[in-house]
């Protein structure tokens, strides 16, 4: 009598869930604002606010060329692109500067490359790369973008419209997810499933409570003030899950964000082997349940009991001829998370080469969610051994994070400090204008010159 209770309760209960998973995933297909370069209407220059494009970058000679290529090709005028080379040991730095000198006869100035400082005690390395960054940004919009995105050419102007359209101070957004490799296009995914089936949306930019919060490092894009306003990089310097704890932060002091749908103006590729994806979701898990360990195994056992348990119930009563109520439910339910699946993939992908292979791969949803428990373990048992995550030749543990956690008056001090700078940056950014206007001037007089010596010439 009791096991029938407990198994009663168990699919009464995970129906339940998933249906719930369901419901969310329709509404936020039906909410989730889109970024369309076609939907942005062009504006006069001058109207336009200034916006600092900061990249981070190291060891990432794979991939930097084609972003910084998108970055200073945008059709928004008013922008800067700062690269920030984090003491690479490959040839990010040169393949940047090649650029940099490239442009350097017609367009000075919209693309610099700086040479990252030593990593301090205490802080995460692209944390710091990101605070480099913001002390040599001169723009009223700070737009931070990893080195392994693309954008459409008109990405910055429909990221400020956006941010002026919906009245917020911060913006994130889900990019395209560019997958390669077959462990790629298994766990990847997960990243679109968790938030879809678990988080409305909407309520991102509706409600202000920061647990509603969330961020996506690929892109951020921060109004100055609120930025200043929270301390900015430094105030998270020591966290892995910085992008997240920024948007709470945002919330935390009143301002407003959303969190959009880019998949048409950016992609990414994060990863491009099942190896890079073991280290980089092992670095972030543990890190994603605050190092706790009782939530970490809460949230695998239910997983399992989700996605897994299920389907292999189902095999095993109908290959061993038991209960016809075991196998209708099991199947049930793997079929429901299958079709989540498959929605998500065919609303998320623009990979039209692949996707007939990632429909396939919806049908290992429980392979996908063991993958994603075994990389949870791996980051538990890293974090408990003291080991950390070894990612692009630095080492990554909550040892070294703890060691990077600020007071409340160190924050102020901070909001301090951004204050005092900022009649510095302003006056920066009226010889910054200065200058465009002289190089516009200049190559107006030549224009005219070269006018006149054909008309005389002719004459």
């Amino acid at each position: 009598m009791m096991i029938q209770f407990v198994v009663t309760g168990y699919w009464m209960f995970l129906f339940t869930f998933l249906l719930a998973n369901l419901l969310i995933l329709a509404l936020n297909f039906l909410s989730f604002f889109q970024l369309r370069e076609t939907s942005v209407a062009p504006e006069p220059e001058a109207a336009l606010p200034l916006l600092s494009i900061l990249v981070p970058a190291r060891n990432e000679e794979q991939c930097i060329e084609a972003c910084i290529r998108s970055l200073v090709a945008q059709t928004y005028q008013r922008l800067e692109v700062i690269v920030l080379d984090d003491n690479s040991s490959d040839t990010t730095g040169s393949i940047v500067q090649g650029i940099v000198d490239e442009l350097a006869p017609t367009q000075a100035g919209r693309l610099r490359l700086l040479q990252g400082a030593s990593l301090p005690e205490g802080w995460i390395g692209k944390n710091y790369a990101c605070h480099q960054l913001s002390q040599h940004a001169i723009g009223d919009y700070f737009f931070f973008t990893d080195a392994d995105t693309v954008h459409a050419s008109g990405a910055a102007r429909a990221v400020i419209a956006c941010m002026q359209q919906l009245e917020v101070k911060l913006l994130t957004a889900q990019p395209e997810f560019e997958l390669g490799s077959l462990g790629e296009c298994l766990v990847v995914p997960l990243l679109n499933f968790t938030i879809m089936t678990l988080l409305p949306v909407a309520l991102v930019r509706l409600r202000p409570e920061a647990s509603v919060a969330t961020g996506n490092g690929q892109l951020l894009c921060f109004q100055r003030s609120a930025y200043e306003k929270i301390g900015g990089h430094a105030a998270v310097k020591g966290n892995i899950l910085e992008d997240v704890l920024l948007a709470r932060a945002v919330k935390k002091v009143g301002d407003r964000m959303a969190f959009v749908d880019a998949m048409d103006v950016v992609r990414c590729r994060m990863y491009r082997s099942f190896s890079e994806v073991w280290s980089g979701f092992s670095k972030n898990l543990f890190a994603f349940y605050n190092y706790a360990l009782p939530f970490a195994l809460g949230a695998l056992l239910l997983n399992l009991a989700l996605f897994v348990v299920p389907p292999l119930l189902a095999l095993a009563a109908f290959l061993l001829h038991l209960s016809t109520s075991v196998v209708v439910s099991g199947a049930s339910a793997y079929l429901l998370a299958v079709v989540m699946r498959v929605l998500l993939t065919l609303r998320f992908t623009r990979q039209r080469h692949a996707l007939a292979l990632l429909l396939a791969l919806c049908l290992l949803h429980p392979l996908s969610i063991g993958l994603e428990c075994l990389i949870l373990l791996n980051s538990i048992r890293c974090h408990y051994q003291g080991t950390g995550v070894s990612w692009k030749g630095r080492q990554y543990n909550r040892q070294n994070a703890s060691k990077g956690r600020n007071s409340g008056s160190e924050i102020v001090a901070m909001r301090q400090v951004n204050q005092a700078k900022h009649e510095d940056i302003r006056k920066i950014e009226q010889d910054w204008n200065i200058q465009r206007q002289l190089r516009r001037k200049r190559g107006q007089i030549l224009k005219r010159n070269s006018t006149q010596e054909n008309t005389i010439d002719e004459a």
